[in-house]
């Protein structure tokens, strides 16, 4: 029971009696503030990020985090489902110039091959922001060096290190070295300290500092720059959950393949007083009336099953049961799927995405929907770095002659967007029907139907549709497609008549 009573609460609690906290001299508190000595304490200072990985722990993080991708199918799947949604996009250009567009689309995908894009030669466009994306989400954060030649060099996360004390007593004193990245005090990058490792693989070495505006530190951050220098992947908090499910599923199976060993239970009589009296071991003689009868010789009792179906001759009053073990048990594999399901939510991916039987159309599509919308932010970070590294490209053609913007423009008036790739129909005959109606009544547009639907621009689609039209109807050939003779002004877009009849 809660009274008030002028200037101060009474709590009636059972088993203490009254208590009072007055409104003055801090009384009033937060229980989670108060340690019970129930559960772990909990930290009682702030510091920055960095500190908590500092000293080996980030690089043991990382370790860890690319022997689960390595070895556990589902924290690997898990990544490769993030990187399906965050990573995957379309460039086009979007100046008022459909022209313009062409040639500038024409020199990205150009560049977007891998002996042109990654310093390696061995990832084109697409897949080397796939393999950052990646990056970012087993080791927290990845550099991206850019060199003259217009490539990309990606650098481990690993390899940003502090360089050695030389070189940091070379350093201005206005500045701090953390974790291979010297800071400002707001948390500004000022350059990088890029190592590389050592011949055979192990070990670093220092190569040298590379100023901020040619390195992009591609990361996961949730503090500002002065609180947080290097990134942190999100699913370190479900490292030890997917690290505990792995090893008890290795530890399920083990158990499994031990209950399989025993096949059948053999019944003994109820009188037997032994194992040896109902089941005689060889050599043994049975005693008929006080004698010994040599002919009668006990044998072991022996079932070979491994030749196929098996006749089991049984004495009086035996019987023979197979023997089975509910493993794993359904209370181990309930409890593992609630721990997947939280290992998941690192990732916000539904648990649904993993057991597809989980729940039914209407709970997926829900999830999903839910699912996209928390893409938004990992992809805003994906469209900043596609951003610069676009503007850079754009720099770099002008300033080597590749290509020269149209006369009184400059790279501020070349538009352009990277586009996620969206999502098909689920159901075309339900869906499409409806996307037609939202265009009708003015809820949405082509254009973004297209996004959506992952179908490309709409002004290349209606371009392909008419050139296609075009050639069918120049060889003489019903058009293809619906009742386009009554879409159409064939005399003027074409110079012919409709034809008699579309299929």
């Amino acid at each position: 029971m809660v009274t008030a009573n002028a200037a101060h609460f009474v709590y009636d609690v059972p088993s203490t009696g009254p208590v009072e906290r007055g409104s003055g001299g801090g009384q009033f508190s937060y229980d989670a503030l108060e340690a019970k000595g129930r559960r772990k304490a909990a930290p009682n200072r702030i510091v920055r990020e960095d500190v908590h990985v500092s000293a080996g722990k980030r690089t043991k993080l990382q370790a860890s985090a690319r022997d689960l991708a390595k070895n556990f199918s589902i924290a690997a799947w898990m990544i490769r489902r993030h990187l399906d949604y965050c990573a995957s996009f379309t460039f086009q250009a979007k100046t008022s110039d459909r022209g313009l567009n062409k040639a500038i689309e024409q020199l990205m995908e150009i560049q977007s091959r891998p002996l042109a894009c990654d310093r390696g030669g061995r990832f084109s466009r697409e897949k080397m922001f796939r393999q950052v994306e990646a990056s970012r989400v087993l080791d927290g954060d990845i550099g991206m060096l850019r060199l003259r030649s217009g490539h990309t060099q990606l650098i481990e996360s690993d390899c940003v290190r502090d360089p050695d004390a030389g070189e940091k007593k070379r350093s201005d004193d206005r500045f701090e070295w953390v974790d291979g990245v010297q800071v400002d005090y707001a948390g500004l990058p000022r350059q990088y300290s890029v190592h590389g490792r050592k011949k055979g693989g192990r070990g670093y070495e220092f190569r040298r500092t590379v100023p901020a505006q040619n390195f992009l530190l591609y990361g996961f951050f949730d503090r500002p720059a002065s609180d947080q220098v290097r990134g942190i992947s999100p699913i370190v908090a479900a490292l030890n959950n997917f690290r505990d499910v792995y090893d008890n599923i290795d530890y399920a199976q083990v158990k499994m393949k031990i209950t399989q060993l025993f096949a059948l239970a053999l019944l003994r009589k109820s009188e037997a007083q032994g194992l040896n009296e109902a089941l005689p071991t060889a050599g043994e003689q049975a005693v008929l009336d006080g004698e010994a009868c040599e002919e009668d010789v006990s044998r072991p009792r022996e079932f070979d099953l491994s030749g196929g179906p098996t006749v089991l001759d049984l004495d009086t009053d035996e019987s023979v049961e197979v023997i089975e073990s509910n493993t794993p048990a359904t209370e181990f594999q309930s409890f593992i799927e609630i721990v997947l399901a939280v290992g998941l939510k690192s990732l916000d991916i539904p648990y649904s995405f993993y057991n597809e039987r989980f729940t039914n159309y209407s709970g997926s599509r829900t999830a999903w929907l839910h699912y996209e919308r928390s893409c938004g932010d990992r992809r805003a970070d994906q469209i900043e770095a596609r951003r610069r590294w676009t503007l850079w490209q754009l720099q770099r053609w002008i300033a080597d002659g590749i290509w020269t913007p149209p006369s009184g423009q400059s790279i501020a008036d070349i538009k352009f967007e990277w586009i996620p790739r969206g999502m098909p129909w689920w159901k075309p005959s339900e869906e499409i029907v409806g996307d037609i109606k939202a265009i009708g009544a003015g809820f949405d547009n082509p254009d973004r139907v297209c996004r959506e639907r992952d179908r490309g621009d709409p002004r290349d689609n209606i371009d392909a549709t008419l050139e296609i039209i075009k050639y069918a109807m120049d060889q003489g050939k019903a058009v293809i497609g619906p009742d386009y003779e009554h879409k159409l002004n064939f005399s003027a877009d074409f110079g012919v008549g409709a034809p008699e009849a579309a299929v």
